[in-house]
């Protein structure tokens, strides 16, 4: 709320000391949530031509599977009983531990390659050899259509994953509404595992969407190189090479992912 004081010379008294009495209730009012939470900068927003996004991304993923894998080997203990729910719960453990960790590791694995890759490129790029716009523009194309189809790869794994996470927790979740008399620990213990699920699947979703935007961007620059212009070819090529660091960084985390540990095996 903006106070105008572009009046005061032809307000009296009493106006003056209404307007002080509403710049008082104006200072006691809390702040917006806008006020509250400072947005991110362009230049955050933008960090490493996506390489801190899918980083940050990755790492989310590993570190909430890894906290769903106690959850589902105590469902494995607690749901050994006959009936239908502890059926179900074994089933859903048994799914998650087969298919997720495996899914997960192969997301590192394949943000390590696509890091690597993604240097190996702009360190070519940036090396001091004389070329041509012409000579340019045919490597840039090539370098942009190799990251493409890698970025294109990845999207593919990590949409699978997510679906493949939001069909389970659908079975989760209905699972929850059957045999309302099973034991109070097999239903706290599902129920844990299923928020749990949730919290991968949040992640999954996030890691997806940072690789949706990084194969937009390179689809994007790919149209513009297709035009043929001198500058935006010099720009591109700058942009790459700027990049590195950023990458480099995006290996060095997946790489440390990658070494932590299997992701299976019991507690």
């Amino acid at each position: 709320m903006w106070l105008d004081d572009s009046s005061s010379e032809r307000d009296g008294a009493a106006g003056g000391d209404a307007r002080q009495e509403d710049v008082r209730r104006v200072d006691e009012e809390p702040p917006s949530p806008e006020q509250q939470a400072p947005q991110p900068s362009p230049a955050a927003s933008r960090e490493g031509s996506h390489a801190g996004a899918l980083s940050a991304s990755c790492e989310a993923l590993f570190r909430s599977t890894e906290q769903a894998l106690p959850w589902a080997w105590k469902l494995l203990q607690v749901g050994k009983g006959p009936g239908v729910l502890p059926a179900e719960a074994r089933g859903a453990a048994l799914e998650f531990l087969d298919r997720i960790p495996p899914h997960v590791r192969r997301g590192v694995s394949e943000l390590l390659a696509y890091s690597n890759l993604w240097q190996a490129v702009c360190t070519r790029l940036g090396r001091p050899v004389a070329r041509s716009t012409e000579e340019l523009l045919r490597e840039l194309n090539a370098d942009l259509q190799l990251l493409l189809r890698g970025a294109q790869a990845r999207l593919g794994t990590t949409a699978a994953l997510e679906q493949g996470l939001l069909l389970h927790l659908g079975r989760l979740r209905e699972a929850r509404g059957k045999e309302p008399s099973a034991g109070l620990e097999l239903r706290a213990t599902l129920d844990a595992f299923t928020h749990s699920v949730t919290q991968v699947m949040a992640a999954a979703s996030a890691y997806r969407r940072a690789w949706e935007a990084a194969e937009a961007e390179l689809t994007e620059s790919a149209e513009w190189l297709g035009a043929g212009d001198p500058g935006f070819c010099a720009w591109l090529a700058e942009h790459l090479s700027a990049s590195v660091p950023a990458w480099r960084e995006a290996h060095a985390a997946s790489r440390l992912l990658q070494e932590l540990g299997a992701l299976s095996g019991p507690p």
